[in-house]
């Protein structure tokens, strides 16, 4: 049975981890050995079990932890609610995933010292009957002198990870893909999502994949330490179908940072997704052709040439490149594709399943596949929706002022247009 383990936090020191394993239910109650006075501590509480649901209720003690107060954090689908010193996670159907994660954190009062325990119970139906099992005891000390370090630490280690976000038809695929030297043990990966958006595991590296109260986190029991990298890869949408910026941040924590006093993780660095950005995840590699701007058709081979071609290839098909006159206005069109090489209508029909006309570009070393001229951003809008109804990358709308390219919040200025989404 596969286990799942926390990552503790914003603290130095010592852990506790406490198991209970019975009938083929395996519970893990961990938190540091000491905490401060004040600080929010979070508490993971771990529960591997097969894959039975039903109603289930877990109760937690606090009558020998006075001064210790209880926060909602992670209820993995359950109720949750903290009064006379008994904190309650009730299920009407328990997950059915094998792992169930939650966590709380504890909060010491002032006046608060000495050593406190947390002990409990967990009851659920399985084959009509009611179980009941103890949650392992948790047994730490309350120290006044203890100051509790938070920082996130910055590109301070050997540890490092980076994040890529592409635009696909469904969604947005992110990547995650962390260096790690002589690792073992647990470790996460934590995702802060953008407002109103949904999450899918793609690729998990062998960690558990949970996507609660706005978090994507992936978690590892134990990280070979054969392992120089770790990738893992996940699915986002916006449930109102947007296609707007966003930035996604994150942290990477493990046992092995903690050891050496990063209790708080490595920062993986920012991402910003900009849809009115020139870019497309589509890599063709190729020679840069001349800087022009032309219209491609009736073509059944790759043009591989430093210059403009006229040619006929040899299944008798005539290329077609002629010079496409530069417009003396703002005007809207929609990017279907960029690379390095020009491709044919046939390939472009085969992967894309477009055989409509586009025009092609040269800007900046990149040849650029276009659609549609329009005068008005709200008609390039809607001509990019109805594309998106073929196999593109991720269509968006292109802007020139003069027959330049220019970003399209400047030329909604120009024009007195409002964007439309």
């Amino acid at each position: 049975m596969y286990k799942v383990i926390m990552i503790i936090i914003n603290i130095i020191g010592f852990l506790i981890f406490t198991n209970l394993n019975t009938n083929n239910v395996e519970i893990i109650h961990s938190a540091p050995k000491e905490i401060p006075i004040g600080k929010d501590i979070e508490v993971n509480l771990i529960i591997n079990k097969d894959n039975f649901s039903g109603p289930g209720r877990l109760k937690l003690d606090l009558s020998q932890a006075n001064g210790i107060l209880v926060k909602e954090n992670m209820n993995d689908e359950s109720s949750f609610s903290f009064k006379e010193n008994e904190v309650l996670f009730i299920w009407h159907d328990l997950p059915n995933e094998k792992n169930i994660v939650l966590s709380y954190t504890i909060i010491a009062q002032e006046n608060t010292s000495g050593k406190k325990k947390i002990s409990g119970e967990f009851s659920f139906i399985k084959d009509n009957e009611k179980k009941k099992l103890k949650v392992p005891e948790l047994i730490f000390k309350v120290n006044p002198k203890l100051i509790s370090e938070e920082k996130i630490h910055k590109n301070k280690s050997s540890t490092n990870s980076v994040r890529s976000i592409e635009k696909i038809k469904s969604g947005y695929l992110i990547t995650v893909k962390t260096y790690i030297e002589n690792h073992k043990g647990f470790a996460r990966v934590k995702e802060e999502l953008p407002p109103n958006f949904t999450a899918e595991a793609i690729e998990t590296a062998g960690s558990v994949f949970k996507n609660i109260d706005g978090y994507v986190k992936f978690i590892w029991t134990s990280i070979p330490d054969s392992n120089s990298e770790v990738i893992v890869k996940y699915k986002i949408s916006n449930i109102k179908g947007l296609d707007s910026n966003f930035t996604i941040s994150g942290v990477f924590s493990s046992e092995d940072l903690i050891m050496k006093g990063y209790n708080s993780g490595i920062e993986i660095p920012k991402t910003e997704y900009d849809p009115f950005k020139e870019e497309t995840s589509l890599k063709l590699v190729s020679k840069n052709l001349e800087e022009n701007i032309v219209t491609y058709k009736d073509t059944d081979e790759i043009i591989n040439k430093t210059s403009l071609p006229k040619v006929i290839d040899d299944k008798g098909l005539k290329n077609i490149i002629s010079a496409k006159k530069v417009n003396n206005s703002i005007d809207y069109k929609v990017q279907i594709l960029a690379g390095h090489r020009i491709i044919s209508n046939k390939k472009i029909s085969n992967f894309y399943n477009y055989k409509g006309e586009y025009s092609l570009e040269s800007h900046n070393g990149w040849i650029k596949y276009t659609v549609g001229s329009n005068a008005e951003y709200s008609k390039a809008r809607d001509s990019r929706n109805e594309l998106n109804n073929y196999d593109f990358p991720g269509p968006f709308v292109t802007a020139y002022n003069y027959g330049e390219r220019i970003s399209v919040q400047e030329a909604l200025i120009l024009t007195s247009q409002n964007w439309v989404p």
